[in-house]
C-alpha cells in the first residue's frame, strides 16, 4: 500500500514541476502571442455604431457629409482603427461607453424585430382562432 502512495506522490510532484516549466516558457496570456490585449476595443466606445457582421460597424467620429441630401456616411470602425490619421491602433479618440452592451443588444433586437414578432403574431392569431372556435 505504501508503494502505491509513494508512486502517486512522485507522479504529482513530477506533474507540478512540468506544469511550472510550461508556465515559465509558455505563459497563458503573453502579449507576444496575443496582440492588442491591452487596447480598448471599439465596441466599448461611445462613437461605435454596431452592425452585423462586426466588420461593417461604423464610427460616428469619422465620415463624410453629403452636401446635397445632408446625409453623413460614416467610416467603418475597422478602417478608423488601422488608419493612424484617424483613431489609430491606440484609439486616440476612444471614450468609454458605460452602456455598450445595452447598445449592442438593442441593435440586435431592432435588426431581428421581424423574426421576434413572428411568434407573437402567430400566438395572437391562434388565440383568436381558439376564441372563435370556443364561441361556436
Amino acid at each position: 500500500m505504501k508503494i502505491f502512495k509513494g508512486v502517486k506522490i512522485y507522479k504529482r510532484k513530477f506533474f507540478l514541476i512540468i506544469m511550472k516549466l510550461v508556465y515559465l516558457f509558455f505563459p497563458i496570456v503573453n502579449s507576444e502571442f496575443i496582440k492588442n490585449v491591452n487596447i480598448n476595443p471599439c465596441r466599448n466606445c461611445i462613437h461605435y455604431k454596431p452592425d452585423y457582421p462586426t466588420s461593417l460597424s461604423k464610427c460616428n467620429n469619422f465620415g463624410v457629409k453629403n452636401i446635397v441630401d445632408n446625409a453623413i456616411e460614416y467610416d467603418y470602425a475597422e478602417k478608423c482603427r488601422t488608419d493612424e490619421s484617424k483613431c489609430g491602433l491606440e484609439g486616440k479618440y476612444f471614450k468609454k461607453d458605460n452602456f455598450a452592451n445595452l447598445k449592442i443588444v438593442k441593435n440586435n433586437i431592432i435588426r431581428n424585430s421581424f423574426y421576434i414578432s413572428i411568434p407573437f403574431i402567430l400566438t395572437v392569431y391562434l388565440l383568436g382562432l381558439a376564441y372563435e372556435i370556443k364561441k361556436e
